[in-house]
């Protein structure tokens, strides 16, 4: 466990282990910001085999209690045709910043609107499959 993740709440620290277990045993907290913590995901999927995966999804520290706000990219991500994906975009955003040295530049603010809300710290594996989504609707 990092230095950054040594104080983080119980239930968050439950999901992060889940996320781990499941989908990315890289996963890992870059930064801690305004209540949210920026979770480094190399695994997270892109619409085109020649992007590099990854992202930061940006959780709030009471996550499961509190809804997921926001994915964080190194490159603009692309269509699965052609283009980037335009939705909610905001490059160099000050989102970006607690990770900017680690290259973060392309913030978009998806929220978890329409959504069904998470329950359990298990449920961060729907928010990763919601994410995805998101980057493959474009």
């Amino acid at each position: 466990m990092s230095d950054l993740e040594s104080g983080l709440p119980q239930p968050f620290l439950d999901a992060l282990r889940c996320l781990r277990e499941k989908k990315d045993a890289e996963a890992r907290v870059d930064a801690v910001s305004d209540n949210f913590a920026y979770v480094w995901m190399g695994t997270l999927a892109k619409n085109n085999g020649s992007e590099p995966t990854g992202g930061w999804l940006r959780l709030p520290l009471a996550f499961p209690h509190a809804n997921p706000h926001g994915l964080i990219t190194r490159e603009a991500l692309k269509r699965a045709g052609e283009g980037e994906v335009a939705d909610a975009h905001h490059v160099g955003h000050d989102m970006c910043k607690p990770v900017a040295a680690l290259g973060a530049a392309h913030y978009y603010s998806w929220t978890w609107e329409n959504s069904p809300p998470p329950r359990a710290p298990e449920d961060i594996m729907g928010v990763v499959q919601w994410y995805e989504r998101r980057i493959r609707k474009g």
